[in-house]
């Protein structure tokens, strides 16, 4: 048991401390484990921290740039870098020096000489380029030589080649390594780590004690990271070998599990004998109001890269039916339910009070282009959920009859749904879909008596055994960014939740095979 080890170690924790302290210390006979010379280089991200001569450390690290050494100046081992022993990257030949270079040196540190930043420039140092490469093992400065060969491709991409991403196009000084991008994104998806917080420890990684020595790229981590980004979800998503820009809903991934016709199942025809549930699409919709957003504060210079093109709805249309749609007041019939879309209306601080959308209510997958803020002046009412239930409803939904649609507050919203839908431009419903409301199990106790035969899925025939409550679920993992991503840009909050919202899709997706069938069973059972 975890207590039992607990009581062996407290026997064994000064034999480990001993252990640590050698660890740390030089060995007594600094020999080069390579070719027994005198060892003057300790590695530390070599396994068990080997002793190298200076030769034998240069000829092992010439493809590991990024190692952090110490090297013996007389009386201890003393940080250093690769780079001051003489490591140097080449680019454009695989790692082999290019047999054009000149082998002169050439600082590129002004940067005001460099030209103005158009993607298609090319400007070729005569000799190394120092840059500041940001890996996952800290910051490093690298001293790199660019290919000129006359058919040289521009410094950016060859460094993109060579697994960097540039943080500029024409002269590039600063570059983030694939591993450390993808280390980053996934820190954020899974433990919710800002930029911020990431690269505060990158910092310490590199220099636990003079942190205001090593170089701040943090708003450079920012923006690689959006491009970064855009660029898997485009390799994902099939569009390496299609040059044109994908359709709303095009990045994202869906459940595998859901009917959509010419997918995984056939289109019904009129004499199908299938059952009607076969065929039946089963929605939950839901708000949440933790993913606040702040006011920008230069909307007008902010770029989009995904607009759209993922969860997030394409923002001028959705502006479109905002700036037409009216919310009537109405009185309830049922209990006083009062959305809690009213409770961040007062600040006025706040662009957006909240987000909402639709989920497939069996499974839990969000379903494409159609997650939409709630503006502050227009609140959550009606009109934003109007707007998401169209979307998800013409979502590979061609040739689907039915469709069951939980919502908390259904009895009320469902009443004037169709003639709102009739009235707007910006709105519509698969023609012959019926919809078949229904109300969370969780929430339909709160109604009156007669909500409850009428709306829960209990009584609703071909529902099955469902709560219509899973998105509250979908939630947590979407408000462990909220808070960092409540000051963003809106394009980069977007996108932040677009992402997080297809991770969370995709591991539905992989788990599907090892987690339906235990529920089938238990509901066997």
């Amino acid at each position: 048991s975890p207590n039992e080890c607990l009581r062996q170690w407290r026997y064994r924790t000064h034999d480990y401390l001993d252990i640590m302290l050698q660890w740390e210390a030089p060995p007594p006979d600094r020999v080069c484990c390579l070719c027994g010379g005198d060892g003057t280089q300790e590695c530390h991200d070599c396994h068990a921290q080997p002793i190298f001569c200076t030769k034998c450390c240069q000829a092992e690290h010439s493809l590991w740039p990024f190692h952090w050494i110490s090297q013996w100046n007389g009386d201890f081992f003393e940080r250093t870098t690769l780079t001051k022993l003489g490591i140097e990257i080449h680019a454009g030949h695989r790692g082999k020096p290019c047999p054009h270079h000149d082998w002169e040196w050439e600082d590129m540190d002004d940067e005001g000489a460099a030209a103005q930043d158009f993607p298609e420039v090319n400007i070729l140092p005569a000799g190394k380029t120092a840059i500041t490469a940001v890996h996952t093992s800290g910051v490093h400065t690298m001293l790199i030589r660019f290919c000129r060969c006359p058919d040289a491709e521009t410094l950016d991409k060859q460094l993109f080649k060579m697994g960097l991403f540039p943080a500029s196009f024409t002269c590039p000084k600063t570059a983030f390594t694939f591993a450390l991008l993808d280390d980053f994104i996934l820190d954020n998806l899974e433990c919710g780590t800002s930029a911020m917080n990431y690269y505060s420890k990158l910092k310490r990684i590199t220099s636990s004690v003079f942190l205001h020595l090593v170089p701040d790229r943090y708003q450079e981590l920012m923006r690689v990271a959006r491009q970064w980004r855009q660029l898997k979800l485009l390799k994902w998503n099939g569009f390496c070998h299609e040059r044109r820009d994908p359709k709303d809903g095009e990045l994202a991934l869906f459940c595998t599990t859901c009917p959509q016709p010419g997918i995984n199942v056939a289109v019904p025809t009129k004499d199908d004998p299938s059952p009607k549930w076969l065929y039946t699409q089963s929605l939950v919709m839901d708000g949440n109001f933790k993913a606040e957003h702040l006011h920008p504060m230069h909307p007008e210079d902010e770029v989009w890269l995904t607009d759209g093109q993922c969860f997030m709805v394409a923002r001028a249309r959705y502006q479109a039916h905002l700036a037409i749609s009216k919310d009537s007041a109405q009185r309830s019939e049922c209990n006083n339910h009062r959305v809690v879309n009213q409770a961040n209306t007062s600040m006025h601080k706040l662009e957006a009070t909240g987000i909402g959308g639709c989920a497939c209510a069996r499974h839990g997958c969000f379903v494409p282009n159609s997650m939409v803020d709630f503006k502050r002046e227009k609140g959550g009412r009606q009109m934003n959920m109007n707007y998401t239930l169209c979307n998800a409803l013409s979502y590979n939904a061609n040739g689907l009859s039915q469709a069951f649609t939980f919502y908390d507050v259904n009895c009320q919203y469902n009443k004037h749904l169709r003639r709102q839908v009739d009235e707007s431009l910006h709105l519509t419903i698969p023609s012959r879909m019926e919809i078949v409301p229904g109300i969370g199990l969780g929430h339909v106790h709160g109604h009156q008596d007669k909500c409850f035969i009428w709306y829960a899925s209990n009584f609703i025939p071909g529902a099955a055994r469902i709560d219509g409550e899973i998105m509250e679920t979908l939630w947590a993992p979407l408000n462990i960014i909220s808070p960092s991503a409540r000051g963003m840009s809106t394009p980069h909050r977007q996108e932040c939740l677009d992402y997080q919202m297809n991770d969370c899709n995709f591991m539905k997706m992989i788990q599907m095979g090892q987690l339906y069938p235990l529920a089938c069973f238990d509901t066997a059972g």
